[in-house]
């Protein structure tokens, strides 16, 4: 990154192809989500909670991107997934539906190659609006996501998600 560049990094994740798309119920304050139900493969409640965070996360960052550029920000949007890597977020939701030791986490890459993904987002080569992630989706160098689903990028997600967070946190102005 060039010294004095303004880059604004967003933290997804692979889950955000686990939900159908944003829905709104997931972006207003407090409220009845679905219980507790913690079965990741069968829709446990929590998990819909977690890919709802992270696809906003997607979404707001190309809504913001294409804010900054309708106002002639030099200001760079990036997201980035990590993959599967093996952290604490396994190791602490084990008791509770997490992956811990389960045989998924075997074909997990260490928690620092799941870094460089952020890490290329933060210092490195990234145009704003682009998403990184492991070049073979779980795992890999870090890559451009090249083809991104339409529930991250429908001008329908993105005004929903803006007029939220501006509800939320107020007019935001760029």
């Amino acid at each position: 990154a060039a010294r004095g560049e303004a880059r604004i990094v967003s933290h997804s994740s692979g889950a955000r192809h686990m939900v159908k798309g944003i829905e709104e119920k997931y972006l207003g304050a407090g409220g009845d989500l679905g219980g507790d139900g913690a079965s990741m493969f069968f829709g446990g409640a929590r998990w819909i909670r977690y890919g709802q965070t992270k696809l906003a996360n997607a979404v707001f960052t190309q809504a913001l991107h294409e804010r900054l550029k309708a106002e002639g920000s030099a200001v760079k949007a990036v997201c980035a997934a990590p993959g599967l890597a093996a952290t604490n977020l396994q190791v602490t939701t084990a008791s509770d539906g997490g992956f811990g030791d389960a045989w998924i986490m075997k074909m997990s890459q260490s928690a620092e190659d799941g870094t460089m993904p952020l890490l290329q987002c933060c210092i490195g080569q990234a145009q704003s609006g682009e998403f990184l992630e492991p070049s073979r989706g779980m795992w890999g160098k870090p890559a451009v996501v090249t083809k991104r689903s339409a529930k991250e990028v429908e001008v329908a997600a993105t005004t929903l998600l803006w007029q939220m967070s501006e509800k939320a946190c107020g007019e935001w102005k760029l």
